[in-house]
């Protein structure tokens, strides 16, 4: 089957033999893709509406994967189960995704890798995500329709990140992607515009302005 090739990196970084649950499932393509293309995986189709879970059971029965795929209504993480041990959440707001792990802390007792693509708020996210006790072991870009998204895998376990790190990816610093450095680019002529109509009054958010821009023009 096709899927997009945000979700195709977002596959990618699922493991073998494990027990997913695909947060705010859509129409379950992910789920399907997993199931065709990794070995001995388990996956929970999880929405908080009817409608897309009514067309994901249709794609679920059309591959022939009713035994493989387990459909769950449901809000956030409210229908894992101790089975999972792999939680991914693609296509939603940073805060959003922040919300349904952080407050939902007792849920991630069996849960060893989180797969998170956040279309905003990557700072926020990766350094909320480090605090509930994982560190970021992967992570890449993806550009598609003009934007450029972020896929990044964290697992359970402690490191030690600067601020540095949480703007910008300790993993894409060290590998200096052709995607990642378009990414700054874009990053650092966004904040150059900002910079030049934000009023001199907002010296607090200037100066935060200024120490991205500075970093952003290191790794460049």
């Amino acid at each position: 089957m096709r899927i997009n090739e945000r979700l195709k990196l977002v596959a990618s970084f699922v493991e073998e033999n494990k027990n997913v649950i695909d947060v705010g499932c859509d129409h379950a393509l992910l789920d399907i893709y997993l199931n065709i293309n990794r070995n001995n995986i388990r996956t929970v189709a999880s929405d908080i509406k009817e409608g897309p879970l009514e067309i994901a059971k249709n794609n679920i029965k059309k591959y022939h994967l009713e035994d493989k795929i387990e459909v769950r209504l449901g809000n956030g993480i409210d229908t894992i189960d101790d089975k999972i041990d792999t939680i991914v959440i693609s296509g939603m707001g940073g805060l959003t995704i922040i919300g349904i792990l952080k407050y939902k802390k007792y849920l991630l007792k069996n849960v060893d890798t989180i797969i998170l693509s956040p279309n905003n708020e990557v700072f926020k996210t990766r350094k909320e995500i480090t605090k509930l006790g994982y560190f970021i072991e992967d992570e890449e870009l993806i550009e598609e329709k003009k934007q450029i998204y972020h896929v990044i895998k964290f697992k359970k376990g402690k490191k030690y990140y600067t601020k540095n790190d949480f703007v910008l990816g300790p993993i894409l610093k060290s590998k200096k992607s052709k995607t990642f450095i378009t990414y700054l680019t874009k990053e650092k002529e966004s904040l150059e515009k900002l910079l030049k109509i934000l009023p001199k009054k907002y010296f607090k958010r200037r100066n935060k302005l200024k120490r991205e821009l500075k970093e952003i023009k290191k790794v460049l």
